[in-house]
């Protein structure tokens, strides 16, 4: 599985050729986005807050999950069901990202990988049992580029 970007603010989620969904931007610098599976969903996503610290996700002005970067460098994704996830940075230089059940079990791992000549980004995305849900996915390429640029220093308008 894979998710490319396709230009400055859109990223598609495929397998083995197959769209699967897509997180669009609003622009380059924006927080805000919006996440399209292939069955008409759509989901935004946008930071609340004075500082922006906390993002939610909502479906028809209901909120569906929410993520929080916490004290530790992680980021939790919190779902209304009370399910919680936290996504990890790894590797010798935190150039990988896994997601992590309560359990400390890794359920997705995001291998990302700049294009310097194309200035974009893709993933590849790992996991042991395929997940279900592709919204969690698609969360976790959110999160994924949520930590690189809050780690890399960019400066995101939430606008």
């Amino acid at each position: 599985m894979e998710a490319r970007s396709t230009d400055t603010k859109t990223f598609q989620l495929t397998d083995n050729g197959q769209l699967l969904g897509e997180l669009i931007y609003k622009n380059l610098f924006s927080d805000k986005a919006v996440i399209r599976l292939t069955n008409s969903e759509e989901y935004e996503i946008k930071p609340v807050g004075i500082f922006g610290t906390s993002i939610t996700v909502t479906k028809n002005e209901t909120e569906i999950a929410s993520l929080k970067m916490n004290w530790r460098g992680q980021i939790v994704i919190s779902f209304q069901d009370g399910q919680a996830f936290i996504l990890k940075a790894k590797g010798t230089f935190y150039n990988k990202f896994i997601i992590e059940n309560k359990d400390e079990e890794r359920m997705i791992q995001f291998d990302p990988q700049f294009n310097w000549s194309k200035f974009n980004l893709n993933y590849e995305i790992s996991f042991d049992k395929k997940p279900d849900d592709i919204l969690f996915i698609l969360l976790g390429v959110y999160a994924s580029n949520y930590f690189i640029a809050t780690m890399t220093g960019v400066v995101a308008c939430t606008v």
